[in-house]
């Protein structure tokens, strides 16, 4: 009897023929079920691009929004106070995020007396590095300090009782103030914010990322001018949140709408593409199973698209005048929330559309300053003066 033989073979041959063919199929139905896997498997997302939605939700509502994006997205940002105030509730949702592959964002203020901190933020930095290593991309702080000033909102750094004398004094004061409130942050890891006017001064300030507001009917092409500009020049890193587009329950804008802002913002050269999902109207948030489709969407777009990494100095720049703190959202906007639109508005508003016309989103736009005026060639092929009367 062979060595099969108690298994209740006899011949040999006829067995390692068997045995070939089980083992021929099973190797087959294996390699089927990996490849249909990977097919079904999230891709991941381009390296150096980053792709989230943000979480307002309660820290059940922060894992279920987790659970609902995380094979399409890459980034998350906690932006509800009543989490990232608490350290055990801020680590929840950070282990969540961490376990499911997520990148995140913690939004943050300083503590005051009157805030309910249960740690130390500034030193909890140290721990979340150790811990998430670069899952942790850094802290939110604040948020729309540009806009807070242009809007004489609660959060501006001067306004008409403090009046600064110029336009210089009123830069120089934006900015400081500013620092001041982010400094204990500054030495800690990135600062992030979005805003939606005078991102040049809060780059200034510290901000090492700031995402500019796609949000009611702004123009796209000039905030996308100003922002990536001042990034430019500050050697910083940009991006884009999609904000509310209604003041109404809606609030925010078509899936058709948000799909196209999103494709607008990756090719124009942003990092960060994020979708401010709030309030929560919905298990999700704000967003409809619509917008989900339309973020699933616009992710096959960036694996079919490889990002323009093009350098600055194919593009032009406008040049606005030194410490011109202007809103940019039309010709009668105020400059640093404290004036009233001057003479120059309405050259700079006429010049920048017919640039927008001309260019779309092939330009950017700067401010005039002494590091201006010694590096600004080093970064662009041809600078327009504003008040250049040979271009329009």
């Amino acid at each position: 009897m062979t060595r099969f033989g108690k298994l209740g073979f006899t011949h040999t041959p006829f067995v390692l023929v068997l045995l070939i063919i089980v083992l021929s199929t099973s190797f087959v139905s294996a390699a089927i079920w990996v490849l249909n896997e990977k097919k079904d498997a999230p891709q991941p997302m381009p390296n150096g691009f980053f792709l989230g939605v943000t979480a307002g939700g309660t820290v059940a509502e922060t894992k279920t929004l987790i659970d609902k994006v995380k094979d399409y997205t890459n980034m998350i940002t906690f932006t509800n106070l009543n989490v990232t105030e608490n350290k055990t509730s801020l680590e929840e949702v950070s282990d969540y995020a961490y376990q499911s592959g997520l990148s995140f964002l913690v939004f943050m203020v300083y503590p005051s007396p009157h805030s309910n901190f249960t740690y130390n933020p500034i030193s909890w930095v140290s721990e979340a590095k150790s811990k998430y290593g670069d899952k942790f991309l850094g802290y939110y702080l604040w948020d729309e300090p540009g806009g807070n000033q242009l809007d004489r909102g609660n959060f501006r750094q001067f306004d008409n009782s403090t009046m600064p004398p110029d336009y210089r004094d009123a830069a120089n004061t934006y900015v400081y103030y500013l620092y001041v409130q982010m400094r204990d942050f500054i030495k800690t890891d990135k600062l992030f914010t979005s805003d939606y006017g005078l991102y040049w001064y809060d780059y200034e300030a510290g901000y090492d990322v700031v995402l500019c507001e796609f949000t009611w009917n702004t123009s796209r092409a000039v905030n996308v001018a100003l922002c990536r500009g001042a990034a430019e020049m500050h050697n910083k890193t940009w991006g884009v949140m999609i904000t509310r587009t209604y003041d109404n329950a809606s609030y925010i804008e078509s899936p058709q709408a948000l799909y196209q802002d999103m494709v607008t913002a990756y090719d124009a050269g942003a990092k960060y593409v994020e979708v401010f999902n709030y309030p929560q109207t919905g298990p999700y948030g704000l967003l409809t199973e619509d917008h989900f489709n339309a973020i699933k969407e616009f992710r096959d777009y960036v694996l079919a698209n490889p990002q323009n990494k093009s350098s600055n100095v194919e593009r032009l720049a406008y040049v606005l005048p030194d410490n011109y703190g202007w809103g940019f959202r039309n010709p009668q906007d105020t400059i640093w929330g404290v004036w009233n639109a001057d003479a120059e508005s309405p050259v700079i508003w006429n010049k920048v559309n017919s640039l927008v016309q001309t260019y779309g989103n092939g330009f950017d736009i700067i401010y005039g300053s002494p590091w201006t005026r010694l590096f600004g060639r080093y970064h662009y092929n041809q600078l327009i003066q504003w008040n250049d009367t040979g271009h329009t």
